[in-house]
């Protein structure tokens, strides 16, 4: 271990900060991969070492002076570990994010709706094993990995299962169980970690990411949507081709969506096939109803969550989007912000739990009925009330269009 130079860490952490390099620098390999895997911890890391690294290229370079690589292999006294719960905290949050990025795998790239499956639970609780583990490796710590594992599976299954919550509240729930249970093995860590172990979480990383955007790409910029206009003028065209002519050919685009056509997303081959297989109830066998969790829902009673299709959420958004700023061209004094319509819309669609595939037709009849229901009420009430709030917002902007 060689002293570092603090002007070179500043340099590394202006020009690449974002990819952890300025902790390579300094031999933190864990910290560095969490940078990698988070763009800098969305920029905010970047931003708070701009102000403390320089104590963490100090702590280095006082460690060389010491020589402590050297007596690595002595017994050491200090056997309990200061408790952090400011680590704590980013081993929760880093652990839900490897498990978000994980669910949007399989729900992207697979096409897995029911987060009932075995499967499905057997890889959330690997994303948030990985993320509360590498959180573990870091500060010259060391956590076990089996006890992470086996909290993190048994915490998943039961709170979708059994609890039936919500992905993202499962996810939340499980690093918190993991990372106390992996506190439970804590220790300090007596072989130094390498180049070979940051190369390795890096380019499983990049699989995992890969496997995403390949997913996204095959099943949502590959979907097909038809726009029909008065006089039954039909036109396709697939999500990949809009996006494209948006930033190459934004003409293009505006024909397809201008006035107002009636948009109908076309079922791919593998799609017709699965609902027809849905419609036709079969007998499964033993493995079968054991491996999809049917049996444990015959012994339980657990019913199966709702089964959501976020490929078809994200199409929507982006359809959503293409259409607002079509409407914005053709009047430019319209008040309609194209993003926060989309995202409007898809906050409806949850609220009145409509399929992502609905027609703006339903939504406003929606709407209609809800503000019948819920009349304008008193400032002073409707201020407390953020869920009536925001539905007369979204109903507003919505019908804006």
């Amino acid at each position: 271990m060689e002293e570092v130079q603090p002007w070179k860490a500043r340099l590394l952490l202006i020009a690449g900060g974002i990819f952890g390099i300025h902790r390579l620098y300094i031999r933190q390999f864990p910290e560095a991969f969490v940078f990698f895997s988070t763009a800098g911890v969305f920029l905010l890391g970047c931003l708070y070492d701009s102000f403390v690294f320089r104590f963490d290229v100090e702590a280095y370079n006082l460690q060389c002076l010491e020589n402590e690589e050297k007596d690595y292999r002595k017994p050491r006294q200090k056997t309990l570990i200061n408790y952090s719960l400011t680590r704590f905290l980013y081993s929760v949050l880093y652990g839900t994010w490897i498990g978000i990025l994980a669910w949007l795998a399989c729900s992207v790239t697979f096409g897995w709706s029911d987060i009932n499956h075995v499967p499905f639970i057997f890889v959330l609780a690997v994303g948030v094993s990985a993320g509360v583990y590498i959180i573990g490796q870091c500060g010259g710590q060391s956590r076990e990995l089996s006890y992470i594992w086996i909290s993190a599976f048994s915490a998943i299954f039961i709170l979708i299962r059994l609890a039936q919550c919500q992905v993202f509240k499962a996810l939340f729930f499980t690093s918190i169980i993991s990372t106390v249970i992996a506190n439970r093995s804590v220790k300090i860590r007596k072989r130094a970690l390498t180049w070979k172990h940051f190369l390795f979480w890096v380019s499983l990383f990049l699989m995992l990411v890969c496997v995403i955007v390949l997913g996204c790409s095959r099943k949502i910029m590959d979907k097909q949507i038809t726009a029909t206009r008065p006089g039954n003028f039909r036109e396709t065209s697939s999500i990949g081709s809009l996006l494209r002519d948006r930033f190459f050919d934004p003409k293009k685009v505006h024909e397809f969506f201008k006035t107002s056509p009636i948009i109908e997303y076309n079922k791919s081959n593998n799609e017709k096939m699965r609902t027809k297989n849905e419609k036709v109830k079969k007998e499964n066998g033993l493995w079968d109803r054991i491996w999809s969790g049917e049996m444990f829902d015959d012994f339980t009673g657990a019913a199966h969550l709702t089964k959501i299709d976020w490929i078809e959420l994200f199409t929507v958004f982006i359809v959503d989007i293409l259409r607002a700023e079509t409407k914005v061209v053709e009047n430019p004094k319209s008040p309609i912000e194209p993003l926060q319509w989309a995202a409007w819309r898809n906050y409806l669609i949850h609220k009145f739990s409509l399929k992502p595939l609905v027609n703006d037709e339903k939504i406003k009849s929606s709407c209609k009925s809800w503000s019948q229901q819920n009349p304008t009420i008193k400032k002073e009430r409707e201020s407390k009330d953020f869920a009536a709030k925001a539905t007369r917002k979204a109903c507003k902007v919505f019908n804006d269009l």
